[in-house]
């Protein structure tokens, strides 16, 4: 992040008294001054009424640059972005907390990221020189059996929300990594391999808990504020405050569900590509699966697979997946209790739940952290040979560049697929598909390289949640003609852009 970006972070960031600072530049007229002069006393007042310091402010815990522990505290799940350094990290214990961190914020003039599980793929969950409002303490869990709905915390990690929801027989839909929290990954949309029979996690949030930038506490419904729940159903987090809970929808979960998992040989991989793409977004509801086509690395040869879930017996995918048999493609199947199946997904299989979180995000944690870079694009038609070439040929060159690298495609259709565009700001309901480019460890010129070459074949729409700040004409690409509407929204609830980022909405 360099140091103009996070200049302009902060005066953004600053609130009222960041625009105060710039009415009052050059060629003001008396109106902008004396409004400009109103915000400055208004900031002085508030600030006479906060404590000196953070700490002082919440009863969670403030972790301070140079204290112990601080270097781990500031980290987000990607170490790409451990450069970035915050001036502290906050880590409140309720919404009343939330709310007293940001009139501290506010009031001092100190700009301020949230994170729930700070897997932010551009790094907007951590910044230099302000307040990282680290949600981590925030993931309880309580079930409504009543009403079917569960009110889970901003930062209750997946494997966790899981755990818990089975014990009840129900579960969300949302994604697979354990430690991803459930907050800004229901934000943006939240697909996994659920999400063909239940749609996405988006689409299940039926009420909220936002802190704003006044620091008042909304509880956000259809009834109390259905413009503000539309634009938390897909707008992306940190838009429009902080949301400290989630009250979801719950699906009921079969005791066990199936699972499935395709292997060709590399010789196949364009019949096995133009194979699932003509299946996997038609073929019956209850399936959702991924599309790897994993590039070589250390002189290794590329390979591809398909994994995916089934609610449904095991016996039902002998036919199911025929047309993925015919294609060449080698089949294994079996059947697991729902939860046992997250876990495989998560790849912890073998492992404890404890052990199933990332390494200093929960104590027992031993999942490591990684060093990635990513992008994405939306499939709306069938994908011609040419565009099959490039992607293969891309994952047999990954091996020249440092690293390693893939390109995933997620199944859309089914339940997604039934909700109309511009009924949630999840615009992405007319797709077959999206494809997301992962280079670790290095190989960013492969990446944009792939990107690139793909512009005649996909959409020019990309995912919100797999956010990229190099991504061009994002407003448009992560969420199309929804995006006026977003951002008349974010200028009511948030005038001053106290809560600010590279790809705010309304920046």
């Amino acid at each position: 992040m360099s140091d103009t970006i996070n200049r302009r972070g902060f005066l953004a960031g600053a609130g009222a008294s960041g625009l105060a600072l710039l009415a009052g530049c050059g060629g003001a007229n008396a109106s902008a001054t004396t409004s400009a002069a109103a915000r400055t006393i208004r900031r002085r007042m508030l600030a006479a009424r906060v404590p000196a310091k953070l700490s002082e402010a919440i009863r969670g815990r403030v972790i301070y640059q140079g204290q112990s522990g601080f270097a781990a505290a500031s980290h987000v799940y990607n170490e790409r972005f451990d450069f970035v350094v915050p001036s502290a990290v906050a880590r409140p214990v309720s919404t009343n907390d939330v709310s007293a961190a940001i009139n501290w914020c506010v009031a001092k003039g100190v700009p301020l990221r949230a994170r729930s599980g700070g897997h932010s793929y551009a790094g907007y969950s951590v910044l230099s020189k302000g307040v990282v409002l680290d949600l981590r303490n925030l993931h309880g869990i309580a079930v409504d059996k009543s009403a079917g709905t569960a009110t889970i915390g901003a930062g209750a990690q997946l494997i966790d929300v899981y755990t818990a929801l089975a014990a009840h027989g129900a579960t969300i839909p949302a994604g697979s990594c354990p430690s991803v929290c459930v907050g800004g990954h229901a934000l943006g949309g939240g697909m996994g391999l659920a999400g063909r029979n239940f749609g996405l996690a988006s689409d299940h949030i039926v009420g909220a808990r936002i802190v704003t930038a006044d620091g008042k506490i909304h509880n956000v419904s259809a009834h109390s504020d259905p413009d503000l729940l539309w634009a938390l159903k897909g707008g992306g987090g940190g838009n429009f405050g902080v949301v400290t809970e989630l009250t979801m929808k719950l699906q009921k979960i079969p005791s066990t569900a199936s699972y499935f998992f395709v292997n060709w040989p590399w010789s196949s991989a364009s019949e096995a590509l133009e194979a699932w793409l003509q299946w996997a977004p038609h073929t019956r509801q209850q399936i959702s699966s991924i599309f790897h086509l994993n590039g070589s690395s250390g002189g290794g040869s590329p390979s591809l697979s398909v994994d995916g879930q089934y609610f449904g017996s095991q016996s039902d995918l002998a036919g199911l997946l025929g047309p993925l048999r015919a294609s060449g493609g080698s089949i294994s199947t079996g059947t697991l209790g729902y939860q046992a199946l997250q876990q495989l997904w998560a790849g912890c299989a073998h492992q404890s739940l404890t052990s199933c979180h990332t390494e200093g995000t929960r104590s027992g944690g031993t999942l490591q952290r990684e060093s990635f870079n990513a992008k994405s694009d939306y499939v709306s038609k069938q994908f011609p040979a040419a565009a099959r070439n490039v992607l293969i040929s891309a994952a047999e060159s990954r091996g020249s560049q440092p690293g390693s690298g893939a390109i995933l495609f997620d199944s859309y259709g089914g339940a997604i697929n039934r909700v109309a565009p511009d009924a949630t700001a999840f615009v992405h309901r007319n797709d077959l598909a999206c494809i997301q480019y992962l280079s670790y460890n290095g190989g960013g010129s492969w990446l944009s390289d792939t990107w690139q070459r793909m512009r005649p074949y996909v959409s020019g729409m990309a995912y919100q949640n797999y956010i990229d700040s190099a991504q061009p004409n994002w407003q448009k690409a992560y969420y199309g003609s929804n995006y006026p509407r977003l951002e008349s929204l974010r200028k009511t609830v948030d005038p001053h852009h106290f809560f600010n980022f590279p790809q705010a909405i309304g920046r």
